[in-house]
């Protein structure tokens, strides 16, 4: 479990540091439905192979890959402080109900997308009778 803050080397030799977690989601760990969840959802036998399977990415920012029953592999993580206590909380999920989790030169930290701002209406002015360039006769 993880008590204290762990660093892993991951793809292009980035750092990926996990902090440690608190006593509440270690507790939560050790309940019955995170194994069933594990063993039913992530490791469903229907879709070992497929990333991200679970559909987790997008509330977790982790892809998780299940290879087999019992060992998974990190494929993606978004390199922000919540993301990496959710691997955190994973990986302690992993060692506590004896599952393998793969978190290695194989996973790819990746910066947090950016939001891109939405474009600004442009406001034109009033026309003026000089905008349209009529000739008085």
């Amino acid at each position: 479990m993880i008590r204290h803050e762990k660093t892993i080397t991951v793809a292009n030799d980035a750092t990926l540091k996990l902090p440690a977690l608190s006593d509440d989601k270690l507790a939560h760990i050790k309940s019955k439905s995170v194994d069933k969840y594990i063993r039913e959802i992530i490791h469903a036998t229907h879709t070992l192979g497929w990333p991200d399977a679970a559909d987790i990415f997008s509330t977790t920012g982790i892809v998780i890959q299940a290879l087999d029953e019992r060992t998974a592999r990190v494929i993606l993580v978004v390199d922000d402080h919540i993301v990496r206590t959710n691997l955190a909380v994973y990986a302690a999920i992993y060692a506590h109900w004896d599952y393998t989790l793969l978190i290695d030169q194989a996973t790819f930290l990746r910066a947090p997308f950016r939001e891109i701002p939405e474009a600004q209406p442009t406001t034109t002015p009033p026309p003026t009778p000089d905008t349209f360039g009529m000739e008085v006769a």
